[in-house]
């Protein structure tokens, strides 16, 4: 086990280009050489590797018993896999198969073509893709205030007011017992509330159809 903490880094690089070789391996074999059945088992090596790396910064915190930047981004890494992950999957699935046909010379695969949405029903697609990313969020920093806790300043919050002064404080390390975990609650939090302004100006104006 020293061994593989020793080398964290490396197998975490590692992991990531079986990450990608794995995913490609499996697309082009299964569309390319028709291996329908093979392709499943580099879908199984994708599977095990990010279980891998899960396990390898389980480890890393159980010998250090501190939050690190290197369990920061293998959350990361989990949450995109059971969130974005999916959706980019199917993106790069339909790439290469399209690519794959051109190539061969075969009929293009057909594409299912979703209708595009306006007006109120848009924005109600936009405030669930909103929510789910709120969750993701919450759940996200409720892990990290598990494994690194509250900075002692949070205790000094009494309204929005005194939060807002210590967030954009470069004196203060808040909300976190880190620098790297604050800095990354911040940029994220930024971003969703950016997602927030866009979502509700699409409530308020809601998306004409093209002339």
């Amino acid at each position: 086990m020293d061994f593989i903490l020793e080398n964290k880094w490396l197998f975490l690089i590692a992991g990531e280009i079986v990450f990608w070789v794995s995913i490609l391996t499996f697309l082009i074999m299964r569309y390319w050489f028709k291996f329908k059945k093979a392709s499943v088992l580099f879908f199984a090596i994708f599977i095990l590797n990010d279980l891998w790396i899960a396990t390898i910064g389980f480890m890393d915190y159980m010998e250090t018993g501190k939050f690190s930047i290197y369990q920061i981004i293998v959350i990361i890494f989990i949450i995109y896999a059971f969130t974005y992950g999916k959706s980019d999957f199917k993106k790069l699935d339909a790439f290469i198969q399209r690519t794959v046909a051109k190539i061969k010379g075969e009929p293009l695969p057909l594409q299912e073509k979703k209708p595009e949405l306006y007006g109120m029903t848009y924005a109600v697609k936009q405030w669930k893709e909103l929510l789910w990313h709120l969750a993701v969020f919450i759940v996200a920093h409720v892990l990290i205030i598990l494994f690194i806790g509250l900075a002692d300043q949070m205790a000094d919050v009494t309204s929005l007011k005194t939060l807002a002064d210590l967030w954009f404080s470069k004196s203060v390390a808040v909300p976190f017992e880190n620098t790297v975990a604050n800095n990354i609650s911040k940029v994220w939090t930024l971003i969703v509330g950016i997602e927030i302004l866009v979502v509700i100006s699409y409530t308020i104006f809601p998306k004409g159809k093209k002339n």
